[in-house]
């Protein structure tokens, strides 16, 4: 029964595939997205994540808090940015499953990471945990907000990917990391 449910939900999506979108309906179809996982996930995860860091508080300084907080959501910045203009630009689209991109991106941040606005959203899930209590909340923010990711990452978007991209993706997949980037 799932398994029906989700072979209908990829032919859904795979409907908004190679077809060319307005700036307008691209720009728009990025909202719902920006609004769930940028504002709404946030909380959610939030009060979770501050229950547990009392259970399991690290005990930093405040200062080196926000020096970690700091650097968290300026990384998370840059690479959600980036992300999404490599997939405007290169792939002509988004990563909202409405307006995805015509083709594979594998420049850019792709290079590095298959998943970098994952990992760019859960670095602010960090950021802001830090910000409005302490490093072992935003620690735990990142934790939740990384499981909750991975697993649509897994479930949902690798096998959309390769029914797009087929062979591409799979040699895409082989070479690249998830989420943790290679560097070197």
């Amino acid at each position: 029964m799932i398994g029906d449910q989700m072979d209908k939900l990829f032919e859904i999506m795979l409907r908004f595939t190679g077809k060319e979108y307005s700036v307008v309906y691209r720009l728009l179809s990025m909202v719902p997205g920006t609004i769930v996982f940028l504002i709404i996930s946030p909380f959610f995860l939030f009060f979770p994540a501050r229950y547990l860091g009392t259970l399991v508080p690290f005990g930093l300084n405040r200062p080196v808090e926000l020096a970690v907080m700091t650097i968290a959501v300026c990384i998370s910045m840059l690479l959600m940015f980036w992300s999404l203009y490599v997939l405007w630009f290169d792939g002509k689209g988004t990563p909202a499953p409405i307006a995805p991109t015509k083709k594979l991106v594998t420049s850019g941040p792709y290079k590095l990471v298959r998943n970098p606005i994952e990992l760019g959203t859960d670095l602010y899930f960090l950021a802001l945990g830090t910000w409005f209590d302490s490093l072992s909340t935003g620690l735990f923010c990142m934790i939740f907000g990384m499981s909750l990711g991975l697993g649509y990452i897994k479930l949902i978007e690798e096998k959309e990917l390769k029914l797009r991209f087929g062979q591409e993706y799979e040699q895409y997949n082989k070479k690249t990391s998830c989420i943790i980037p290679v560097l070197f």
